[in-house]
């Protein structure tokens, strides 16, 4: 196992804090109460008509929360187009993640995720890259919380640790680290996780934890948990570094949850 090392922010070290999505229950709010109890719950893709019953839960945990992009907004082609070429995509992507975040604000959230970059893309778009740079500066100079970028998977001009560093540096952003996204991006693109990890440590704020392989992303999608060895020494890793852990499992996906959790107490 290799030694990990301790991330930090910016120079700033975080509190441990232990989340789960309400990906646990796929924004069904009629079942909000089967989520388990933690100190910071991350929204998912709720409706407007959802917001009484999230706020009434949120109230009842005395939890603190973040958002995920689009939140109750819809992006106009359902996934988000943050570095499509089509100009039409990608401006609806930028203008859903405003709305987002100029909402967050509004609710008391702590932070906002968003994907970048654009997932499942072929196209070469660098020729756009520093437009979008200034697209994504100008949502971080908007917000009054914090804007967090989540690697994608399948994109292949833009996969490495390199490419996320200099994109991060540039727009002084931070990262939430997607586990599944990662192991899916690793196998494809055959590259190290773990040299992404420590390559990206102070620019990690959060980790997305699930398991996903090709299998099973396309089956169950985000499954809980695994004894895959490469997803056991992740953790293992990250399990020291000084960022935000939220579990983000698939009601379908369940099996072995209780391993998530027990891994989470032992933080």
């Amino acid at each position: 196992m290799r030694d990990p090392q301790v991330a930090c922010s910016g120079g700033i070290f975080l509190k441990k804090v232990k989340g789960i999505s309400t990906s646990f229950v796929r924004a069904n709010v009629d079942k909000l109460h089967t989520i388990p109890h933690f100190e910071r719950y991350e929204l998912t893709f709720f409706r407007d008509n959802d917001l009484p019953a999230l706020k009434e839960f949120l109230a009842s945990r005395k939890a603190s929360f973040g958002l995920h992009a689009p939140f109750v907004y819809r992006y106009v082609n359902h996934h988000p187009y943050p570095t499509s070429l089509d100009k039409e995509l990608r401006r609806d992507t930028f203008y859903k993640n405003f709305q987002c975040l100029k909402f967050a604000e509004s609710l008391g959230a702590d932070y906002v995720v968003v994907h970048f970059p654009t997932a499942l893309q072929k196209e070469n778009w660098y020729s756009d890259y520093f437009e979008i740079i200034d697209e994504f500066k100008t949502l971080k100079e908007c917000a009054k919380v914090q804007l967090r970028i989540e690697n994608v998977y399948g994109n292949d001009f833009f996969y490495n640790c390199r490419e996320y560093k200099d994109f991060l540096k540039k727009t002084e952003l931070k990262m939430c680290l997607d586990i599944g996204h990662l192991l899916l991006d690793c196998n494809y693109y055959k590259f190290d996780p773990l040299e992404f990890i420590y390559f990206l440590k102070d620019f990690i704020v959060e980790f997305h934890i699930y398991y996903a392989s090709f299998e099973t992303y396309h089956t169950c999608h985000h499954k809980a948990w695994s004894t895959d060895f490469l997803f056991l020494e992740i953790l293992d890793v990250i399990k020291d570094f000084d960022a935000e852990f939220v579990l983000e499992p698939s009601p379908e996906c369940l099996e072995d949850f209780e391993k998530a959790l027990e891994y989470l107490s032992n933080i």
